[in-house]
């Protein structure tokens, strides 16, 4: 009977635990309610905060506040846009991690390279790898700072 009553009590604290965690929504879900993951499949769509993640699949830890992409990706906040096959989304440390035919847009600015990431505190943009920026391939890591718009390094 007390093994019966803590599922019950588990059952109901994980919808007011999510409440005020990413929304999902995919052609085909499944919810772990013990480690908190979603698993979707087919037009991936989940936005946290002002960020919104689309793509083919992606598994969501709601507890760990976590967001893992695969398959025509695409991240948008504000007027930013990366486009990639994979994305890594680590909310504790407010970042974001893209790779695979990445391709940054903001305005005018188009940059393109193998990794990139972004903190969404600094606003910091990170390119690394075959950097290209408006067409001008550049040499080492790149840092953009999309707030003020300018090249940090």
């Amino acid at each position: 009977m007390k093994k019966i009553f803590i599922f019950v009590l588990l059952l109901l604290l994980v919808p007011a635990i999510c409440l005020a965690e990413p929304q999902v929504t995919s052609d085909k879900q499944t919810f772990n309610p013990f480690t908190g993951v979603y698993d979707l499949q087919g037009n991936v769509h989940v936005e946290i905060g002002d960020r919104i993640i689309t793509g083919d699949a992606a598994q969501v830890s709601m507890y760990k506040l976590e967001v893992h992409g695969q398959g025509n990706i695409t991240l948008r906040e504000g007027d930013i846009t990366f486009d990639c096959d994979t994305v890594d989304v680590y909310g504790k440390e407010k970042t974001a991690y893209v790779a695979g035919n990445m391709n940054f847009t903001q305005g005018d600015m188009i940059i393109s390279a193998d990794t990139g990431s972004f903190n969404w505190s600094t606003k910091n943009a990170v390119f690394n790898g075959n950097v290209i920026v408006n067409g001008e391939p550049k040499n080492g890591e790149v840092i953009y700072n999309v707030r003020e718009k300018v090249f940090v390094n």
